[in-house]
């Protein structure tokens, strides 16, 4: 707990001192961007229905509680399958991409 607590301190302080709005900006577009364009394309190109769609999305953004979530809506769990099966590529790529741009932007 301390150390959580001391590296949210440290990381904050930084964080404060060096915002700026477009950084915000950014993550929001770097985030609903990529969302729409693979809901359009799983819909349109793949011909998926919404719920594997939706189970893409949620395994795309490696967001468990949002599978979670459309579990218990959809009131189905074969929407997790889809989930399973773009959750490791998105992981994978997630880590492979914010190197790229280290390296790209540094």
């Amino acid at each position: 707990m301390f150390f959580v607590i001391g590296a949210g301190v440290a990381g904050g302080a930084s964080f404060v001192k060096y915002f700026e709005w477009v950084y915000f900006i950014y993550g929001i577009i770097m985030t609903l961007l990529p969302m729409i364009i693979g809901y359009i394309f799983a819909r349109y190109v793949l011909k998926l229905n919404l719920l594997n769609n939706l189970g893409s999305i949620c395994g795309g953004m490696t967001s468990t509680p949002a599978l979670g979530t459309l579990i218990q809506t959809a009131g189905t769990e074969k929407v997790a399958s889809a989930y399973a099966s773009t959750y490791p590529i998105a992981l994978i790529a997630v880590v492979v991409v914010s190197q790229v741009l280290i390296l790209i932007f540094r």
